[in-house]
């Protein structure tokens, strides 16, 4: 009798895993973050701890949200299998989306040669996954502006630094690396209002981001 109980609650505990997964797929797919956020950690909490594409959905809503550390921090929490075994376990199509994600996350915290690495990963899983040509533009367009500023700052060219971050920023407005440079422009060239700004929407994206704080602690 008990063996029984315990087999119906362990089904019971199943399907409410289930359908909370279910509900993560209709939130993304209507883009409500806050319900995706909310059904992963139900999902994860009841169970599905060792899922990795519910990690990454819970870090893409993270990211949606403009929480970046947190969607870092999410994505860390995550199950750590290697790419052979998460082709097996989600199939080449599935691995693609979360190398995806990571490529964002990536890119959230300022790595941007391993986001690009990344990005190429899931291009070649899946080469008419359409987000992943979206972000291999992005993850590109912003490495190139991220180098192209950081050498006219080295060489003391302010203004052109900062019309290079604003070109990666076109592209992705909330990367935090990106404002954080952009900020050490505006302070060099006497914008101080402007480099507190910058550094302030970079902290809110990730409170833990030391040179912003510092940055801004200057002004």
């Amino acid at each position: 009798m008990q063996a029984t109980r315990l087999m119906e609650d362990d089904i019971a505990k199943a399907g409410a895993v289930q359908t909370h997964i279910n509900k993560c797929s209709e939130a993304k797919r209507r883009r409500d973050w806050n319900s995706l956020l909310k059904e992963t950690d139900l999902a994860i909490n009841g169970g599905a701890d060792s899922a990795p594409q519910i990690f990454a959905l819970k870090a893409e809503a993270l990211l949606k949200l403009q929480r970046h550390q947190d969607a870092v921090e999410a994505l860390l929490g995550g199950p750590n299998f290697n790419a052979d075994d998460l082709n097996k376990i989600l199939w080449p199509i599935g691995n693609a989306n979360l190398l995806v994600v990571r490529a964002q996350v990536d890119m959230a915290a300022g790595r941007f040669d391993e986001a690009l690495e990344t990005i190429q990963g899931a291009f070649k899983l899946d080469p008419n996954n359409k987000e992943a040509s979206s972000v291999m533009r992005k993850a590109r367009a912003i490495s190139v502006a991220r180098t192209d500023g950081n050498g006219h700052f080295k060489a003391s060219k302010f203004s052109e630094a900062c019309v290079a971050y604003v070109q990666g920023l076109e592209h992705d407005p909330h990367n935090s690396i990106l404002l954080c440079n952009r900020a050490a422009c505006w302070l060099k060239l006497g914008h101080f209002e402007k480099a507190i700004e910058d550094c302030t929407h970079a902290l809110n994206l990730r409170p833990g981001y030391t040179k912003a704080r510092l940055r801004r602690g200057r002004l």
